[in-house]
């Protein structure tokens, strides 16, 4: 039997009969997970959360990793039913009380968290004993549980980074630009995902976007591929999506398999990092893993299932359509760029049969390739 103490802010915000109770504390990560319950939806019909997104809790664990000066002071909200356990109430005119609880392995904790799932998940992987601050209301009933998981969830708003200007407040605009890196935000509202894509430690493309803090030598790949590319995936209406951080390690995992396993291409001269190619890449890849989404083969949100299919779906790409002569000199219109993805197509639908890659690949001269990829004779051997 494990037995928990802590002590708490008391908040009666509303005096009415049947109000909640709010305590305010805080626990360790590792601790709150003990007692407290994150039940999801696809487990079980009514629960409050949605299906836990690995790329969100990457991104939390990321961004606590990144400077040791990153907090994250927004509360996880749970409900907390005190029936095997005590609550102190404060004496006036002190807001200072006391909850203790127990809770045995394998009965129903006694917590259920309502919000900020993905933040206990990243900050407990980050470090067991890292406190979070709590909200807990305390002996609500199911009605007021799902009243309060709904109030939260569809009543909060992103503001423009541009409104930290109008707060008056002083400081350095370089070093808080540079602290925004950390948490995937740019304080120039007109970079967009480009800036951070150029930027963030753990992009494949990171230092390569031709952009103007970029050295001339090292760029490669034009921004408005990185932005049609975004946009594309965006626009497949996938809700994990609405997350900027699912959203760019989806982007991120694609093109880090696609590194790893052609790294020769990774160059200024490469066909396969000029806007065509990354957009078209892009849009093959996201094609293919969305239809793997739709038919609940994949969670699209775990970095992990995305880079096995992404390596499964390069098991029946060819490097050399990157390095080959191609027909024509530019794909790159909305007509072009339809024949590049078919292409892509048709030579995964080739090595699946058994056939020459580039078999009815229309864009390439199969002849010259023929003529390239034929053995060269075996010298007879010397007496």
């Amino acid at each position: 039997m494990a037995i928990f103490d802590y002590e708490c802010l008391v908040s009666h915000q509303r005096n009415t009969p049947g109000a909640p109770t709010f305590l305010l504390f805080h626990a360790p990560a590792g601790e709150v997970l003990q007692w407290a319950a994150i039940k999801r939806l696809e487990e079980e019909a009514g629960a409050p959360q949605r299906q836990t997104s690995p790329a969100k809790v990457k991104a939390i664990r990321r961004f606590l990793e990144t400077d040791e000066r990153n907090t994250i002071p927004t509360s996880v909200i749970i409900t907390l039913d005190l029936t095997n356990g005590e609550f102190t109430e404060p004496l006036a005119p002190s807001s200072i009380g006391r909850i203790r609880f127990e809770w045995n392995e394998g009965d129903p904790k006694p917590g259920l968290v309502i919000d900020g799932q993905h933040r206990l998940y990243g900050i407990d992987e980050f470090n067991h004993g890292t406190q979070v601050n709590l909200v807990a209301i305390t002996n609500a009933g199911d009605m007021e549980k799902a009243f309060q998981f709904l109030v939260i969830n569809n009543k909060a708003s992103k503001v423009s980074q541009d409104h930290i200007r109008a707060l008056a407040l002083h400081y350095d605009e370089g070093a808080l630009r540079n602290r925004l890196k950390t948490a995937r935000l740019n304080l120039d509202p007109n970079v967009g995902y480009v800036g951070i894509v150029n930027e963030g430690e753990d992009s494949p493309f990171r230092g390569l976007i031709s952009w103007p803090t970029t050295p001339e030598e090292n760029r490669v790949v034009v921004p408005s591929a990185i932005e049609a590319s975004i946009t594309y995936i965006q626009q497949k209406k996938v809700k994990d999506f609405e997350s900027d951080d699912v959203l760019l390690e989806f982007f991120y995992t694609i093109w880090r398999r696609i590194h790893e396993r052609w790294p020769e291409l990774w160059t200024a001269q490469s066909r396969l990092l000029s806007k065509v190619g990354v957009i078209c890449m892009t849009q093959y890849m996201t094609d293919a893993l969305t239809s793997s989404y739709d038919l609940g083969r994949l969670n699209i949100s775990d970095p992990e299932q995305v880079g096995l299919l992404v390596d499964e779906i390069l098991d029946t790409q060819e490097r050399k359509f990157w390095r080959v002569p191609w027909t024509s000199s530019s794909y790159d219109t909305k007509v072009g760029r339809a024949i590049i993805v078919q292409s892509l197509t048709q030579i995964a639908r080739n090595l699946r049969s058994g056939s020459s890659w580039f078999e009815d690949v229309e864009m390439v001269d199969a002849t010259e390739i023929e003529a390239d990829e034929v053995e060269p004779p075996v010298p007879p051997a010397q007496v």
